[in-house]
This record gives structure tokens, C-alpha cells and sequence, in this order.
């Protein structure tokens, strides 16, 4: 009985002592824990920022094509109109083409992201 006392007794120490333990410990790895969660939620708040910025960037650029062909064909009129209406579509292309792989490409950098982010959740 005696024996069973004593195991007993040392059970509930080393459980205060693991308590304690927890007790110092928790906070401190919870906020080295949460500090890279909030670096990835930036990160990706800036990368959608940035894509929108790059897509009014792609757009006032158009705009500014749009407008020099429009002031050049007042001041010439030796291309035909056709060819003209070429040149501009194949800009455009141009201009949703580089649209199409930058939003590509800041889409899979926020999705990237966030499977960092559920690795490193899952890992801790």
C-alpha cells in the first residue's frame, strides 16, 4: 500500500513539474507559432495588392497605346484603317496575355502561400 503511495506521489510531481513546465513554455512557442501565420497573411495581402497595381498598370498602358494610335491616325492618314485595327488588336492580345500569366502567376503564389501556411500549422 505503502508502495503504491509513493508511485502515486511521484506521478503527481512530475505532473506539477510538467505543468509548470507547459504553464512557462506555452505562450511563448503560441507566438513564435502565430508570428509566421501573420509574415504568410501579409505576404499574401501584398501579392494581391501587387497584382492589382500590375493590372492598372496593364490598363492605363492600354489606354495610352489607345490614345497615341488615336492622335497618330489624326495626323496621318497613309495606313489603312484595316491595317491599323490589326496592329491594335494584336496589342491588346499582347496586353491580356501578360494580364492572363501575372494574375496566373500571383494566384499560384497565394495558393503556394497558403499551403506553407497549413504545412506549418499541421507540422506544430
Amino acid at each position: 500500500m505503502e508502495g503504491t503511495y509513493k508511485a502515486f506521489e511521484r506521478a503527481t510531481k512530475s505532473l506539477e513539474k510538467l505543468m509548470d513546465v507547459t504553464r512557462e513554455e506555452l505562450p511563448d512557442r503560441m507566438a513564435v507559432v502565430r508570428l509566421p501565420g501573420m509574415e504568410i497573411s501579409n505576404l499574401t495581402m501584398e501579392l494581391s495588392d501587387l497584382g492589382h497595381e500590375i493590372t492598372q498598370g496593364v490598363r492605363s498602358s492600354t489606354k495610352a497605346v489607345r490614345l497615341a494610335e488615336e492622335r497618330l491616325r489624326k495626323f496621318t492618314d497613309i495606313a489603312p484603317f484595316a491595317l491599323v485595327q490589326v496592329v491594335a488588336s494584336q496589342k491588346d492580345e499582347v496586353s491580356r496575355s501578360m494580364l492572363a500569366q501575372t494574375t496566373r502567376s500571383i494566384r499560384e503564389g497565394i495558393v503556394r502561400s497558403r499551403a506553407i501556411f497549413q504545412m506549418f500549422l499541421t507540422h506544430t
